[in-house]
């Protein structure tokens, strides 16, 4: 096949074509093939399967329906043949003008194989991570190359990449090199660079694949050119302006050229074009012209916005334009990056708890409310702009400010950092290096170090990047996990985390604050202070999920707390597909494919019995439980770090999204759908919020306020028992300072009044938290009255349901999505908490709502509890 794609320039210099089209074939004999491929696989493979790349194997044989799709129905092992099989891309690339060089620039190979052109291995690759160029030369006339055809016209390149099956060579790096890892996970990840999580996680399949995963570019050019180009961005409080730093390099660049820059329009800096000699090319390309050269330089600008956080400003940005021009003003090639000035600072200072961890920027610690993101599909190459801007925005909407990027992935698309930017997400980004021990053989180290630099290069300028990371849970696991006794002193990793990847930092972004790892505690790389150490820097807290019940949260204490979570099932209609019916309950085997947690099903199962007295036995009861249970954590969890707010920074729950229809941790389906998690951490993340906690008030709540100004809070304090009757009410007048909390208990109670209450309730400016007293299992489930009021709108697709509390009426839902014809449903609140008396109206949205009768939407309520839920 020969590329017809569209080519891409700038106003002048190189010319960039996206090389879209390609075949995908077996790399040898399609009778080598397990005996269990489709015929229809077979038959399509046989001449070559026509692709649009970026794609993989596997994300290419799911797109033509030759393979099964593990993000809907399908069972991995049904695609284990995919990782098995040996393949090849080719595509015909038409060589250009006479005097142009050419080189091919691969961004991303997943992940073992090599680049071939005109049957020539030009390229070794080894690194999914890794941004690759193969320089094709520089192209000649008719009578200067034999190779051309009949009448001078020139031939195309015949490029074929062949990729190889990952887990052999992985398994062959294992037997010569035994490496640890979590126990947990039997396939040797760790011994190749090679997103983890494809070999399986404890909420994912395996779905290893090869293929080319990122665009592929011809880039043709007969000039000079800029070859890199890096920014940082900041901001001078005392000038009210931006500062940027840049550097390029450039390539055939002898003469009198210099480099502009331009913010807005406006020229800000100018710089010469200085000889650098001996530079090798990056990618692995070949040497370049003599006329290498590089520019360094910087300038304060005045008249920008500065770039804020969500929920502290407004995060405005500004394209930055770098242009290449000769001696008569010719602009030769140009750059143009998208930035936001700001001020960022990482403060650990010791203090009378141990140490803090806290991010700064513009002057004032952000208090971080989280989500750990991990790829969100098991192919990513697949996940359009439009998904991730939903997922990025359904964080936002939760109320979060920060998403983790886990070292078991990638370091994110261009695209998911636009979205970031855009809406002033603050991006937390782990190296991929996750839960193992690995090599640090010379090799490697030329590898991390090539990853590295292609990181910074691609996304360093990013405003909403506000923190590098070493490495996930690897400081832990060697500290605890008994790592120590199996590596006998050999290397790991540590030389990673605290020497090579700082150093190489601190040359191309030095801006930008870096930690080792995630846990990890300032002051010592040994073991000592221990990396997990809850009184300085960042903690995991997972003893919650593995043994406890989530209201032993209510204990910790944290600097940052970067990983904590709990289990639910995917929303009901991704569930039911994936499982080809509804579950028949939690017993129902079919359940088990989509649980890859260690004794999760027994955590499942747990987290129920400490909350339910009768076990559900049925699929619906099951998953309603489960989803409450959840949403009950959420509270436990991020409620007490951040009423810890003075002493802890930082929330990050442990997970927003999901890459298949998972039993796991996410509060977003793999579809982006909301679990009922999701709406209790629209509550408990809101900037101002009133949390169900309050450290040293065992009837106490908290009010807590992230923005700039001071919170005037006024509402109520209500001390009531199980059924709703109020025992005890009085007025809330407080101010809550900006950066601050304030704790509210009732101070004034009757004797005796707390001692007879089930909860107390506190309800400030339309917010609203219950702190209960005592705990599930002795409140039982009583039955629950309640009033309902279907109101159908102008719009056939929405119906607002009115309920009213005859008793407490605690978290309140209505379950549209079990019901067939809703399963597009968006519901626009959830878990409500109504004292007796008091109304609330769910507004529901659903193609199909007006189909639904009356009796039929107040059987489709529920909440804690026998909800008698009658229309009227």
């Amino acid at each position: 096949m020969t590329t017809t794609a569209a080519r891409t320039t700038t106003a002048a210099g190189p010319v960039r074509t996206p090389l879209t089209d390609w075949t995908l074939h077996v790399r040898g004999s399609l009778d080598d093939l397990p005996p269990d491929v489709p015929t229809a696989a077979r038959d399509a493979l046989r001449d070559g399967l026509p692709v649009h790349v970026p794609t993989t194997a596997l994300a290419a044989l799911v797109a033509a329906g030759l393979a099964g799709d593990v993000t809907v129905d399908a069972h991995e092992e049904h695609v284990a043949w995919v990782a098995a099989t040996p393949w090849e891309l080719r595509t015909r690339i038409p060589r250009p003008a006479d005097g142009e060089r050419a080189r091919l620039v691969l961004e991303g190979v997943q992940t073992v194989g090599r680049v071939v052109v005109d049957g020539e291995v030009r390229l070794e690759v080894a690194d999914m991570f890794r941004r690759h160029v193969v320089e094709l030369g520089v192209s000649h006339g008719p009578d200067g190359d034999p190779t051309h055809g009949p009448g001078g016209s020139a031939p195309a390149w015949d490029v074929r990449v062949e990729v190889d099956p990952v887990l052999p060579v992985a398994q062959a790096a294992e037997a010569a090199d035994p490496l640890p890892r979590a126990d947990i996970y039997e396939l040797p990840y760790n011994q190749v660079r090679t997103m983890a999580c494809s070999f399986g996680w404890d909420w994912g399949p395996v779905t290893m694949t090869g293929g080319l995963w990122r665009p592929v570019l011809l880039e043709t050019w007969s000039g000079a050119r800029f070859e890199e180009v890096r920014l940082s961005a900041g901001w001078d409080a005392d000038r009210a302006a931006g500062t940027l730093d840049f550097r390029a390099t450039t390539s055939g660049t002898a003469g009198a050229a210099h480099v502009v820059v331009r913010v807005a329009g406006r020229e800000v800096a100018a710089g010469a074009i200085t000889p650098r000699a001996g530079a090798a090319a990056p990618g692995g390309g070949a040497d370049r012209d003599a006329g290498d050269g590089a520019v360094v330089g910087g300038a304060v600008v005045h008249d920008v916005a500065r770039w804020d956080p969500v929920g502290l400003g407004s995060p405005a940005l500004h394209d930055v334009v770098l242009e290449l021009v000769d001696s008569a003003g010719a602009v030769l090639d140009r750059a143009v990056r998208r930035v936001g000035f700001r001020d960022l600072r990482l403060r650990c200072e010791p203090d009378a708890v141990g140490e803090s961890f806290e991010l700064h920027v513009n002057g004032r610690r952000a208090w971080v409310r989280g989500f750990n993101w991990i790829p969100p599909h098991v192919t990513p190459e697949v996940v359009t702009s439009d998904h991730l801007r939903h997922l990025v925005g359904e964080a936002v909407g939760a109320g979060a400010n920060l998403l983790r990027v886990w070292g078991g992935g990638v370091v994110e698309s261009d695209a998911f950092y636009d979205v970031c930017d855009e809406l002033g997400v603050m991006v937390w980004q782990d190296f991929p290096f996750a839960c193992a021990a690995y090599p640090e053989d010379e090799a490697t180290r030329e590898q991390v170090a090539a990853e590295v630099h292609d990181a910074v290069v691609r996304v360093g300028h990013r405003a909403s990047l506000v923190l590098w990371c070493g490495c996930n849970e690897n400081l832990w696991g060697h500290e605890d996990w008994g790592w120590k006794d199996v590596l006998a002193g050999r290397p790991w990793g540590a030389g990673y985390y605290h020497r090579l990847l700082p150093e190489l930092l601190a040359e191309l972004d030095p801006a930008r604050p870096y930690v080792p790892g995630s846990p990890f505690s300032p002051g010592g790389e040994d073991g000592d202070p221990h990396p997990n150490d809850p009184t300085r820097g960042i903690t995991h807290h997972w003893d919650t999920w593995n043994e406890l019940d989530h209201t032993a949260f209510e204990q910790r204490t944290s600097r940052f707390a970067a990983e904590f979570g709990w289990q639910a099932p995917a929303s009901w209609p991704v569930l039911v597909r994936a499982l080809g019916g509804e579950p028949d309950g939690p017993d129902d085997e079919r359940l088990g494919r989509l649980q890859k947690a260690y004794r999760g099903m027994e955590s499942l199962d747990r987290g129920v019995a400490d909350h339910h007295r009768e076990r559900p036995t049925d699929g619906r009861g099951w998953f309603h439980a489960t989803q409450l249970v959840q949403a009950g954590a959420v509270r436990s969890s991020i409620g007490r770090f951040r009423s810890l707010h003075d002493t802890c920074s930082g929330a990050v729950w442990w997970q927003l999204d999901d890459d298949w229809p998972a039993l796991s941790w996410s509060v977003l389906d793999v579809a982006g759908r909301r679990k009922l998690a999701w709406y209790a951490m629209r509550d408990v993340l809101a900037p101002r919020a009133v949390l169900p906690t309050a450290p040293d008030a065992p009837a106490g709540l908290t009010l807590v306020n992230d923005l700039a100004e001071p919170w005037p809070a006024r509402g109520r304090v209500t001390v009531v028992t199980a059924r709703g009757d109020v025992l005890h009410e009085e007025g809330v007048d407080v101010v809550v300072p900006a950066d601050g909390h304030v704790a509210v208990e009732p101070s004034r109670a009757a004797p005796g009044a707390i001692a007879h209450a089930d909860a107390v309730v506190v309800t400030v400016d339309g917010r609203r938290a219950v702190r209960w007293l005592r705990g599930d299992l002795v409140l039982g489930t009583p039955d629950v009255r309640a009033e309902v009021v279907v109101e159908r709108t102008a719009d056939p697709a929405t119906v607002v349901l009115e309920v009213r509390a005859v008793d407490l009426v605690r978290d309140l839902v209505v379950l549209a999505e079990t019901d067939a014809r809703l399963a597009d449903v968006v519901v626009d609140r959830q878990l409500v908490t109504l004292l007796p008396g008091e109304r609330a109206r769910l507004e529901v949205r659903a193609a199909r709502a007006g189909e639904v009768t009356d009796a039929q939407w107040s059987a489709l309520l529920a909440c804690t509890g026998r909800l008698r839920a009658t229309p009227r």
